[in-house]
């Protein structure tokens, strides 16, 4: 067993402690911001686990002693950027209690304040990340238009819109504290493989009520094209979560990380993913595509 495999501080400590971190700079950030736009933007960060920002300060701690809270501060705003405009797409969370033009005003307040804080080379990246989602965004509405798609096509969608903004948050903390190419580059996978397990957990955590709504999310559509029930899809992504873990966890361990960042990385990784699987009833043992009435299920 290497360091790598240890848990060796709670990642709640990891989590308190990047808010913290970054708390001392979000009153003069909030402050930029007109009082109807803050109000949204106080209500998003509270639904926040700031484990984006966690990534960059992780990253940077792997390689390096640099201040990196800024660049954290910059990827946590833009990853709430996204999560407003989830809200949007689904007409919950923020769209129900401001309404639509309060959430787009605080999303694109929230990419003026990331990209206030990040030198050219981040906001490059950053703006790469962030056309990853857009895009993944647009194959998703065209999937909803059509009556059969691949399973390659959703885990693209899925790694478009889940994996581009924990990859970049690596890979911009390990490049500040002065990491290599190949290293950051290592770092980047972590991120984007840790970003898609956590995907594939999101939906069978979120499955119950999928159903109920009708939604295509990745162990509905992996059940219906083998032929299993919804409770094989279920478990299908969690075994595929274990393996993206297993994977981001190797390109943690190749890049060459110091110790204790890189305890603290697999431990964050574990809890934001696999951990979050804990035994639960089954769902209904109906053929997916009888169970879930979707088009092309």
């Amino acid at each position: 067993m290497t360091s790598i495999d240890l848990v060796a501080a709670p990642p709640r400590h990891v989590l308190e402690r990047t808010r913290c971190a970054v708390g001392t700079l979000l009153p003069a950030a909030l402050a930029e911001l007109p009082d109807e736009t803050r109000e949204v933007v106080e209500f998003g960060l509270a639904r926040q686990d700031f484990s984006t920002a966690a990534l960059v300060l992780l990253s940077a701690e792997a390689f390096g002693d640099v201040d990196a809270t800024g660049a954290a501060l910059a990827l946590e705003f833009a990853h709430l950027h996204e999560q407003l405009h989830a809200d949007l797409m689904i007409r919950g969370g923020a769209w129900e209690v401001f309404g639509a033009d309060r959430v787009v005003s605080a999303a694109d307040a929230l990419l003026s304040l990331a990209v206030a804080r990040l030198g050219k080379h981040g906001v490059v990246v950053l703006n790469v990340a962030l056309m990853s989602v857009v895009d993944g965004y647009v194959q998703e509405i065209g999937m909803d238009e059509e009556d059969d798609t691949d399973m390659a096509q959703h885990l693209g969608v899925a790694a478009a819109k889940h994996s581009s903004l924990p990859a970049a948050a690596c890979e911009l903390g390990a490049l500040a504290a002065g990491a290599s190419a190949s290293q950051a580059g290592h770092l980047r996978q972590f991120g984007d493989d840790v970003g898609l397990a956590r995907k594939h957990v999101d939906d069978v955590l979120t499955l119950r009520d999928d159903l109920t709504r009708g939604r295509r999310t990745l162990p509905v559509v992996a059940a219906a094209k083998a032929g299993m029930t919804v409770d094989g899809g279920r478990k299908w992504c969690e075994q595929q979560a274990e393996l993206l873990l297993a994977r981001a966890l190797n390109h943690l361990r190749r890049c060459g990380p110091r110790a204790r960042a890189a305890e603290e990385l697999s431990s964050l990784a574990r809890e934001v993913t696999t951990a979050r699987c804990a035994p639960a009833p089954a769902v209904p043992a109906q053929p997916a595509g009888r169970s879930t009435t979707l088009p092309g299920a």
